[in-house]
């Protein structure tokens, strides 16, 4: 009886087991991949990173390559100081930002529009407070601060920059999420397995949101 007991133990250890070896943990999806250049450092987030923005006339996410960061990055030092000519909310405390580009660290979203083309979304961020664990973290979309904040947008494949934005003046804030998904949950092969979470989005904590 004894031995019938043991057999059986080990017999159903034997099926935990395997149905612990049949679960695959999920893939993370999320990534970003840092860049440096001579006078630039940031972080490029792939065609996965879900974003609370989109280009004119979208049609779809892309991953930027390193030719495609060195390409927008050589053709915003080209063309900012004439895109820039108006120096809107900038002067006085606020910088004029074609004067200051080493002292902004950069975010790269890659986009594609209906006609096939490659658009490079790069965000400007100068704040001594801001750590690169935060910078990559996640896009930082902010209001107020004025010449320290803009983002500017790169056609690759016409070379064109445009839809330079500024922020407003007044007191730096750093927007939350507007889209917050609760963490999906899969599930195992076998129902009879416990259920394992896993996070499909990125969701700011209360101190997350304090930069």
């Amino acid at each position: 009886m004894k031995k019938l007991y043991i057999m059986l133990c080990v017999m159903a250890l034997g099926v935990s087991v395997a149905n612990a070896q049949e679960y695959e943990a999920p893939v993370e999806l999320w990534d970003c991949e840092q860049v440096d250049g001579s006078n630039y450092h940031g972080y490029s987030f792939n065609e996965r990173w879900e974003v609370d923005f989109r280009v004119e006339n979208q049609d779809g996410r892309y991953t930027l390559t390193a030719e495609d960061i060195v390409l927008a990055e050589g053709l915003i030092q080209k063309y900012i100081a004439y895109l820039n000519r108006e120096h809107e909310n900038q002067g006085g405390m606020c910088p004029v930002i074609d004067e200051h580009m080493t002292k902004y660290r950069r975010q790269y979203v890659g986009f594609t529009d209906v006609d096939g083309f490659r658009i490079a979304w790069v965000n400007f961020l100068w704040d001594d407070n801001l750590t690169d664990e935060q910078l990559a973290q996640d896009v930082l979309l902010t209001t107020g601060g004025c010449g320290h904040f803009w983002h500017v947008k790169i056609n690759l494949d016409t070379e064109k920059i445009y839809g330079l934005e500024v922020n407003g003046y007044g007191e730096t804030s750093y927007l939350p999420r507007a889209k917050k998904r609760a963490p999906r949950i899969s599930r195992p092969k076998h129902s009879g397995d416990p259920q394992r979470i896993r996070k499909t989005g990125i969701i700011h904590s209360d101190e997350e949101k304090l930069f």
